[in-house]
This record gives C-alpha cells, sequence and structure tokens, in this order.
C-alpha cells in the first residue's frame, strides 16, 4: 500500500511539474495600445480610415523617428522583454534601429497585467529608390522576449497605429538623381 501511494505521489509531481513547464512555456501575450506620442519629424497627423488608424509622419531623410506607445503583458507569467529581434518586417523607408523602455532602459520587465511605455526608433531614408510621394509604413514590431528566466521568445506585435510617411518631392531627397527614382 505505502509502495503504490509513493508511486502515485511521484506520477502526480511528475504531471504537476510537466503541466507548470507547459504553462511556462507557452508563447507571450502582448498587446499594444495609447497613449502614442512621435519625436523626430517637423509634422504629424493622426486619422482613421476605416477601421484602421494612421498616423503620418512627416519624412526627414536621415532622421531618427522615435514612437512611443504602450504595451501589455496579458499573458499570466512575468517577462522581460529585450529588445527588438534581428528580423523586422520590411518597409522602404523606415529601418528599425532600436527599442527602449521607461527612461531609456534596454530591458522592460512585465508582471501580468502591468503596462510599459516603450519607444521604438525608426532611421528614415531610401527616398531615391522610391518615386515622389510613394509611401511606407510600418503596422508591426518583432519583439524579442524571456518568460520566467529561462524560456526566449520572439513575439511580433501589431502597433497601435500604422505609422505612414511619403517619399518627399525631389527637393527634399538630397541624393535622389533624374535616374534614382522610378517613374510614377
Amino acid at each position: 500500500m505505502l509502495r503504490r501511494s509513493a508511486l502515485l505521489l511521484a506520477v502526480l509531481a511528475l504531471l504537476l511539474v510537466g503541466g507548470g513547464v507547459a504553462v511556462a512555456r507557452s508563447a507571450p501575450s502582448l498587446e499594444t495600445g495609447g497613449p502614442t506620442a512621435v519625436s523626430g519629424t517637423e509634422a504629424t497627423s493622426v486619422f482613421t480610415i476605416a477601421g484602421r488608424t494612421i498616423r503620418q509622419i512627416r519624412y526627414a531623410d536621415g532622421g531618427t523617428l522615435r514612437y512611443t506607445f504602450g504595451l501589455t503583458n496579458t499573458g499570466h507569467l512575468p517577462l522581460t522583454v529585450r529588445g527588438l529581434a534581428d528580423d523586422q518586417p520590411s518597409t522602404r523607408l523606415f529601418t528599425y534601429t532600436g527599442l527602449t523602455g521607461p527612461d531609456g532602459a534596454g530591458d522592460v520587465h512585465l508582471g501580468p497585467g502591468e503596462t510599459a511605455r516603450l519607444t521604438l526608433a525608426l532611421r528614415m531614408g531610401g527616398c531615391e529608390s522610391l518615386s515622389a510621394r510613394a509611401g511606407a509604413f510600418v503596422t508591426e514590431v518583432v519583439l524579442r522576449t524571456e518568460q520566467a528566466g529561462v524560456f526566449d521568445d520572439e513575439v511580433r506585435v501589431t502597433l497601435p497605429e500604422e505609422v505612414h510617411t511619403g517619399s518627399p518631392r525631389e527637393a527634399f531627397c538630397p541624393r535622389s538623381t533624374a535616374t534614382s527614382r522610378p517613374p510614377g
């Protein structure tokens, strides 16, 4: 009888530990939201088309746009946002260059239900490769995260606004030439 009880307890302990690992290993659950803020451009405006909220910014060749938004851990475990993943969505006029938390922190710790404000840095460049007034969007970002101090994940989150800029006319695109831009 004692042997059976010990075996039952051992099996139960294995199931509990295995279940705990399965819960801990679930992918992080993150949501973005406002309020949002932008710096690094002379002009910005927000408008809604159907269900899309678009943040239109003025292009500044070689400049860095800083887009600040809220990030909430909607999961059950604490996690740390470690920065940008190596592979980001492609976009023509923006290059993902960095991600910081409040007060410029590199790592951002979020307990379940906690929200922090993150700032995404985007370098503006490449206008000479697009037709004047053609545009580019940034709609999502891929974050490197760590859960429970052990599990590393890359999590794709949709930004609360679609960040958009347009390629300026030739006078405001310093490296453009008569042949560098496609017609249109």
